[in-house]
């Protein structure tokens, strides 16, 4: 059993996911420059196209996220059922443990991210 206090995390956790996607179409409004590597360095960051693909996301458009960063979108899903997990965690007062989502979940994602990457920094993508 979840404590109150777990419980009322989980449930704040839960709603940093929507709120991500919400302020990326602002930030793309702001015309700030977002990414630091790419000022320094002129070559885009592993990251770099992510501020849009979460715009796209929450305007529904995958093709476009996928255009963006596709490198992303593995990390994207996994935060999206881990948001779905701890909502149902805080809900239910209970931790899940049979499609818990673990640490090779992640580092695959990360492997796909540095891969795809890599892919854009030799022109492939």
């Amino acid at each position: 059993m979840l404590g109150p206090g777990e419980r009322q995390w989980r449930a704040a956790l839960t709603l940093g996911w929507p709120l991500a996607l919400g302020a990326a179409p602002l930030l793309l409004l702001a015309e700030v420059p977002l990414c630091a590597f790419h000022q320094l360095t002129g070559q885009p960051c592993p990251l770099c196209g992510g501020t849009h693909a979460c715009a796209a996301l929450a305007q529904g458009d995958f093709a476009a996220a996928w255009q963006a960063n596709p490198g992303l979108m593995p990390l994207a899903t996994l935060a999206a059922v881990a948001t779905l997990q701890l909502a149902w965690e805080a809900w239910r007062g209970r931790r899940v443990t049979r499609w818990r989502i673990g640490p090779v979940a992640w580092q695959a994602g990360g492997l796909f991210l540095l891969g795809a990457w890599a892919l854009r920094l030799l022109g492939a993508v």
